[in-house]
């Protein structure tokens, strides 16, 4: 145990004496290091000493480095004269890029020794800024210089890219100054004031004329509007974008600005008094902006109802302000030609006060007045709905302006009528005219008027030019009525040409769609006077009726077996009955009233329906007494329709029962009128009115060649 304390005791003497020796090493390390680093020190007073030299060094060095920096721009100093010459004559030539790269090269120079003066202590630095301040001051003219004519080729733009290759060559040129300069002086921004500029300058530079000079003179400029608009577009998106950056986005900058533009110059416009045509012209405009003809065209690729529903053209306001003017001006010029029309009547009564002498004179006046007004009425109808049927959704109010007008000559036909009861019966002859008399008595005042004829009109003449007035406005009238038809016809034709087909035997929609549509269309008739109203209806009932007609006499619809049959005489009958409980809703007076002809097809559906073969000609000789002016064509196609007769067959049984009815009174125009549009719907389609409408007009042309064929006396 004691042996074991002893050489523990022992080992660690041994490791303490082992420390120590490496302690004592390590002294000796360090003693050495701090006599390295006092070695060292030692020659700091010898480095002050040349840090202080240095010092020197450099002060000396900022003094003279604007003198290096003029050595190394010495050539751009010297020669700053000549080189401002050759850039003038550059940017005079057209050389935009040569006298940019001079001009850049004159601003480094610059640049360089302002850097090298704000070096400079203070007192220095002042007096030499403003020296090189003032011996570089031509380099800031230059720039202006070269501005302008960078504007100036920006301004011209699409002007550059239609014309030769140097215009667009500058206009290249100038797009790479501008991207160049965007840094140190943002010209991209004043690129696009520059074209904004020229886009406002084209388009309130297109106006030329105003109201005083030429009464159209709107509608030539917002013409005039339109095609500057489309062209240039279509120059800035085929061309014109090529010659700027893509972020630049050209094409849609230039959309914005020439709408913008517009918008702005049509606010104006609307500010403005406009006239009535104007109004229409404005509006008009305005509803084809977006179409096809404009911003809307394919080539230009814009989303104009993105357009318009984020920057429409004139505000909602100001747009119910211009419908509002228009409604009001229409509504004073209906009780302005009212007031006129009833003015004749006046003025004829005020005549006939002074002296029954100027009566048909005052009359003559008036019919001659109205008979160049109704040409002018028609062609504007006639335009009205040649304009309706290119576009339906362009006159929103067709029907409503048609029946107006409809009426309106009707109140013309009673006026006409007026007149012609206040000519005297006593005035005969040829007499001299008013002009005349009124010539004889200046040359020679002792002359009474009635010995110069004074002013009477010869009656027969005076007659004749009302009952051709009367023609005018029937005619007018006509026409009118065959337009609000031909609207239903289009929208009822598809249906029409359904009926006993095979889809309408087994159970289609198509009649009564039709009655639905005329129903609606009927809602609008209501305003119209009764008499017309009901002239409208009928041809809508023979327009229904005879598609029936038509149908057989086509034999649009064959059967192979009696239950085909019958089930078609079902749906005739029940198609009859609908299409006679639709139109006698539509009759409110008993003093008028529409011809019966869905019995018509109730007589047919009893032949086609008629089981009993042998009994046939029977019933077919009830039907053709009954409806004595059905042609034989007609009657052989119903009788052919059933599966039981051939054509030979029936073609006999119609001939033989139309020949033991010759003797029959005949001449039902209601029925005559029926089986006409049978006749015709062979080789076309169309409406009584439209036919009574063309008779009409070939009887006047007809009368007119009669009349201006000289006699052989």
């Amino acid at each position: 145990m004691l042996k074991t304390g002893v050489q523990s005791q022992l080992e660690w003497i041994r490791i303490t004496i082992s420390h120590l020796h490496t302690a004592s090493d390590d002294i000796k390390e360090i003693e050495e290091s701090i006599q390295e680093a006092f070695d060292q020190l030692k020659t700091i007073p010898q480095l002050k000493t040349k840090m202080s030299k240095l010092n020197e060094a450099t002060i000396r060095s900022l003094t003279h480095s604007p003198y290096a920096a003029a050595l190394e721009n010495l050539l751009h100093i010297f020669n700053i004269t000549a080189t401002v010459e050759k850039t003038q004559e550059f940017i005079v030539e057209g050389n935009l890029l040569h006298a940019h790269r001079n001009i850049m090269e004159l601003e480094r120079a610059r640049d360089d020794l302002m850097f090298e003066v704000y070096k400079l202590p203070f007192e220095r630095r002042e007096y030499d800024k403003n020296l090189l301040k003032n011996y570089f001051i031509e380099v800031e003219r230059l720039v202006l210089d070269l501005g302008k004519q960078v504007w100036y080729i920006c301004l011209r733009a699409l002007d550059a890219v239609r014309e030769n290759d140097d215009g667009a060559q500058q206009l290249a040129s100038a797009s790479r100054i501008i991207e160049r300069e965007e840094r140190p002086r943002r010209w991209k921004a004043q690129l696009f004031e520059v074209l904004l500029n020229s886009v406002r300058r084209r388009v309130e530079g297109n106006q030329f004329e105003d109201r005083t000079i030429n009464k159209q003179w709107l509608a030539r400029y917002l013409e005039v509007c339109r095609r500057t608009v489309v062209e240039d577009l279509k120059i800035v998106k085929r061309s014109l974008a090529a010659y700027f950056p893509p972020e630049y986005k050209i094409y849609d900058r230039y959309i914005q600005m020439y709408h913008d533009s517009i918008s702005q110059r049509l606010r104006e416009i609307a500010a403005e008094f406009l006239e009535k045509n104007e109004l229409v012209q404005l509006l008009s405009w305005i509803q084809a902006y977006g179409g096809e003809s404009m911003l809307g065209s394919p080539i230009l690729g814009i989303s104009t109802a993105a357009l318009l529903n984020d920057n429409p053209l004139l505000p909602h306001s100001t747009t119910i302000q211009l419908y509002v003017r228009f409604i009001e001006i229409n509504k004073r010029d209906i009780r302005e030609w009212l007031d006129k029309a009833l003015m004749q009547e006046k003025d004829v009564t005020l005549a006939k006060e002074i002296s029954l002498e100027l009566t048909p004179r005052v009359i003559e006046v008036a019919i001659d007045e109205f008979l160049e007004f109704s040409s002018c009425y028609k062609d504007a109808a006639m335009a009205f709905k040649v304009k309706h049927f290119e576009d339906r959704s362009y006159f929103m109010k067709y029907t409503a302006t048609m029946i107006a007008i409809a009426n309106n000559l009707d109140i013309c036909v009673q006026s006409t009528d007026k007149l012609e009861k206040h000519i005297p019966l006593t005035i005969e002859g040829d007499v001299a005219d008013f002009s005349h008399s009124l010539l004889s008595l200046s040359l020679n005042p002792d002359l009474s008027l009635s010995s110069v004829g004074g002013f009477s009109v010869n009656r027969q003449k005076l007659i004749k030019k009302i009952d051709q007035l009367k023609k005018k406005w029937h005619y007018c009238m006509q026409f009118v009525i065959s337009s609000l038809l031909d609207e239903v016809y289009e929208d009822i034709s598809k249906h029409l040409e359904k009926l006993m087909s095979k889809e309408w035997l087994i159970g289609s929609y198509d009649l009564e769609t039709i009655c639905i549509t005329i129903a609606d269309y009927h809602n609008d008739y209501r305003h119209l006077r009764p008499h017309i109203r009901i002239a409208l209806l009928k041809d809508l009932l023979y327009k229904v009726v005879g598609e029936f007609l038509i149908a057989i006499d086509n034999r649009r619809l064959t059967f192979s077996k009696y239950e085909e049959r019958h089930l078609a005489a079902e749906r005739i009958r029940q198609d009859a009955r609908r299409i006679s409980q639709l139109f006698e809703s539509f009759i409110d007076n008993s003093k008028y009233q529409l011809p019966n002809l869905p019995a018509i097809l109730l007589a047919i559906a009893d032949i086609i329906d008629l089981r009993d073969k042998s009994i046939l000609p029977l019933e077919a000789s009830s039907f053709v007494r009954k409806y004595s002016d059905i042609h034989v064509e007609l009657l052989t196609s119903i009788l052919q329709s059933r599966e039981d007769l051939g054509k030979a067959e029936s073609k006999w049984i119609a001939e033989e029962l139309i020949n033991r009815a010759r003797f029959r009174p005949r001449g039902d125009q209601e029925m005559l009128k029926l089986f006409q549009m049978c006749k015709l719907g062979k080789t076309g389609r169309t409406l009584p009115a439209l036919v009574e409408l063309f008779k009409n007009m070939f009887q006047t042309l007809v009368l007119s060649a009669t009349k201006s064929i000289p006699s052989s006396n």
